[in-house]
């Protein structure tokens, strides 16, 4: 079965992207959402096997959406341009962090690490 990578994204040229890379390793893609609230919305009917998060979205910071991905022990990647690294390793120290902009290799190694041999 394939892994389904949740893509949590304002900005759609980004979303876009990450969602190529994503697709381009043969993982599905949940998303992208571009708010909390439709994020959270999200994971009430599905929980993915790991999610891709930028930090600050249309309607407020991830870290309500984050703390349910977490709590229920689903991966995180942040991917982000306004991420305190200090901050997000305290609060989600399982977490990887790969700044903005990072290079298409960067995300599927960090894939690679969340879902394991899953990938191409």
């Amino acid at each position: 079965m394939t892994k389904t990578i949740m893509i949590v994204e304002d900005e759609l040229l980004v979303a876009l992207d990450v969602q190529d890379i994503v697709e381009d390793v043969g993982l599905a893609v949940d998303g992208p959402y571009e708010t909390v609230s439709s994020t959270l919305a999200a994971l009430d009917g599905m929980l993915p096997d790991c999610a891709i998060l930028d930090v600050r979205l249309l309607d407020n910071e991830v870290f309500p959406a984050a703390d349910r991905l977490r709590d229920e022990g689903i991966p995180l990647i942040f991917h982000s341009a306004h991420a305190d690294e200090a901050q997000l390793k305290t609060r989600y120290p399982a977490a990887q962090i790969c700044a903005k902009p990072s290079s298409p290799s960067e995300l599927r190694r960090a894939l690679h690490r969340a879902v394991g041999g899953e990938i191409g």
